[in-house]
């Protein structure tokens, strides 16, 4: 009886405790998705308010590449020539110095919401609500996209292979003496520098040179055009060259996927001339995600190609030759965090730039104090790196 008893006990606690659990889970379950041209992004909080659906502003800004900077109590939205505002004391928005009559724009807790219709729209993107699937779905006629009737079948293949996750009943293990953590030097870093060549990727590689450590190098095929001495120079003391497109230009790169394996193709047949190296790792500009498309994604495997982003953003871009220490401080702060996660290959994005070639020397001082391995990109030993988590990439 008393067995029986404790039993009774034990299996309310529980339904209890994981009831609890699983309803609040279930409130978290997505309701509402947003889509860009031809996917369905990764928003994890999408909130409809008063019948609006809105998302955080800090992250369609950056999928939509739009500058954001923040003026004491004033957010501002900068893109196309048009400027929108949120004054955190009124709890009101602008557009171009003239108050709205409402506010797409909202404080949630303490983070900024904004309505995905409206940003769309007013930058130049159209929209189409798929109201069977509660999709947004962003797009512009200048990008090739599949048809909206396609575009809502592969949405809704999309949602039905989500499957609902069971709840994993944790179990109480016995406290584990830890062991002694492995040497920092079973971390390897690679150094990535995106935009050249130019005469700062020829400090750079002097910089490299110096320290004894080898970096990885995507080249832009405008660039090389022009600088096949640095080219060779590059490729001669062992860096590994990989391709960032032709042009970099995001409306051309991006137009199509004939369009975006040209660039690829372009810029790698030039690498190909001038070392005589067939290099087959890349870098898209502005990463992988959301620009690259399934179909773009399938372009890349028939020809071969191996894709990077990165693991560290040094946003080196940000900064002037003036605030070297923030682009220091930024390597190494996400080196630390993608280290203590247990990130073994670290992928850190840098730039051919002045306030780079600057900071470099402390980077590449620090990383070797602190015991890290520096490599360059190896083929045989490919790492898989990909925003869009495609291990064939």
């Amino acid at each position: 009886m008393r067995k029986n008893v404790w039993a009774i006990c034990t299996a309310l606690v529980i339904s209890l405790f994981f009831g609890t659990t699983l309803d609040v889970a279930a409130a978290k379950q997505k309701t509402h998705y947003i889509g860009l041209h031809d996917r369905l992004l990764d928003f994890e909080d999408v909130q409809v308010i008063d019948n609006d659906m809105k998302v955080p502003l800090s992250e369609i800004t950056k999928i939509l590449y739009i500058p954001v900077k923040k003026e004491k109590d004033i957010t501002y939205l900068r893109k196309r020539g048009i400027v929108i505002s949120y004054d955190e004391s009124t709890k009101r928005t602008s557009k171009d110095g003239v108050e709205l009559s409402w506010s797409p724009i909202v404080d949630v807790d303490g983070t900024l919401y904004i309505s995905a219709k409206y940003i769309a729209k007013v930058t130049g993107f159209k929209v189409e609500y798929i109201q069977n699937l509660k999709t947004l779905r962003i797009y512009r006629d200048d990008y090739e996209h599949m048809s909206h009737a396609d575009y809502e079948k592969h949405v809704k293949q999309l949602l039905d292979e989500k499957k609902p996750i069971k709840p994993i009943i944790p179990i109480k293990l016995p406290p584990v003496t830890p062991t002694k953590p492995s040497a920092k030097s079973a971390t390897t870093i690679y150094l990535t520098f995106d935009d050249g060549p130019n005469k700062f990727t020829t400090i750079n590689n002097a910089t490299l040179k110096k320290y004894n450590v080898q970096g990885t190098f995507f080249f832009l095929g405008k660039h090389m055009k022009n600088n096949e001495s640095i080219v060779k120079a590059v490729a001669k003391d062992g860096h590994y060259i990989g391709t960032h497109s032709m042009t970099h230009d995001k409306e051309k790169v991006y137009k199509s996927s004939k369009s975006f394996i040209d660039e690829m193709n372009e810029g790698t047949k030039i690498i190909l001339q001038m070392t005589g190296q067939d290099a087959k790792l890349l870098r898209v500009p502005y990463g992988s995600k959301p620009h690259v498309t399934p179909a773009m994604q399938k372009l890349l495997n028939q020809n071969d190609y191996k894709l990077w982003d990165w693991d560290v953003d040094s946003n080196d871009w940000k900064y002037t030759d003036e605030q070297v220490d923030q682009i220091i401080e930024n390597v190494r702060t996400g080196v630390v965090k993608a280290d203590k996660s247990g990130d073994r290959d670290i992928i850190v994005l840098l730039h051919d730039r002045k306030q780079t070639s600057k900071a470099l020397p402390e980077i590449i001082e620090w990383l070797q104090k602190e015991g890290y391995t520096i490599k360059t990109y190896e083929p045989e030993g490919h790492i898989i790196q990909n925003f869009l988590h495609d291990t064939t990439l």
